[in-house]
């Protein structure tokens, strides 16, 4: 593989691959750092097939199930284990079911996810609402909006999967998140007033969470992603190692494979 060499004659992403190989667990975030629009880049690929044993998907999509991410790598050539995918969303659904089948629950969000919630013996309802789990809705209305904050003003709690409020998007284009969303309801309520969980990076929840399924301590691990905020900020508050990678660095997936046997020694000394 051609890789960029420094003065030095060394890789210039080679502190990054000495952490990696030392790593018990690595985090690999998947929305615009592995994939677009759930496509895997070939990158993804190569990384998963030197890594693919350590490695989590830990992302803050609330949009995907873990078996959608799983069929995508497979038909893109990875056998990667569904087991081993975090989502947001599923796990702030995970986090709603945890307040018992009996408590009213206002879903807003895809049909799909919706079906995940009703699996998970959520009670869905659209009125007398005791607990509002915020998604990604691309059919996001005025009524929607309205639903939740009249529910949330009368004593409502609110899960929200997460606070970014864009994506990378196919082409360069930003896809509005979950983040977006939350934002619209805390320009009608006073978040101060009201119960509200963030599951998704940067809180702890996905990181440590993500860290127990392979054994490991988040000292033992490392998380790779694209977005200073969420990613990089969320592993540094657990006690995590980060890399940051494109589109938040110049850093991508390939720079971060092993260096050819040559280079690995010198590396492994200078290390």
């Amino acid at each position: 593989m051609d890789r960029t060499v420094s003065a030095a004659g060394f890789a210039p992403a080679e502190l990054e691959i000495a952490a990696l190989a030392n790593a018990k667990a690595i985090l690999l975030d998947w929305d615009g750092c592995a994939s677009i629009a759930n496509q895997p880049f070939a990158m993804t690929i190569e990384f998963l097939d030197v890594y693919g044993d350590r490695v989590v998907i830990v992302s803050n999509n609330s949009t995907l199930l873990p078996t959608d991410i799983a069929e995508a790598l497979a038909k893109a050539g990875a056998n990667f284990p569904a087991e081993r995918v975090l989502l947001a969303g599923c796990e702030a659904i995970i986090t709603a079911a945890e307040s018992g089948r009996d408590v009213r629950t206002l879903v807003i969000g895809p049909s799909r996810m919706k079906a995940f919630a009703k699996k998970n013996n959520l009670n869905l309802v659209q009125k007398d609402i005791e607990l509002v789990v915020l998604l990604r809705d691309t059919r996001f209305s005025y009524a929607k909006l309205d639903r939740a904050v009249q529910a949330l003003r009368q004593g409502a709690r609110l899960i929200v999967a997460n606070p970014d409020k864009t994506h990378p998007g196919l082409n360069g284009a930003l896809v509005p998140e979950t983040g977006a969303l939350f934002a619209a309801i805390a320009a009608c309520v006073d978040l101060e007033t009201i119960d509200v969980a963030v599951i998704g990076k940067p809180s702890a929840g996905l990181f440590e969470k993500a860290c127990r399924s392979l054994n490991a301590t988040p000292d033992q691990a490392v998380m790779i992603g694209d977005n200073p905020l969420t990613d990089i900020a969320g592993a540094r508050a657990v006690g995590m190692g980060s890399i940051l990678v494109a589109p938040g660095s110049s850093l991508t997936l390939k720079d971060l494979l092993p260096p050819p046997a040559s280079w690995a020694q010198r590396t492994a000394q200078r290390v």
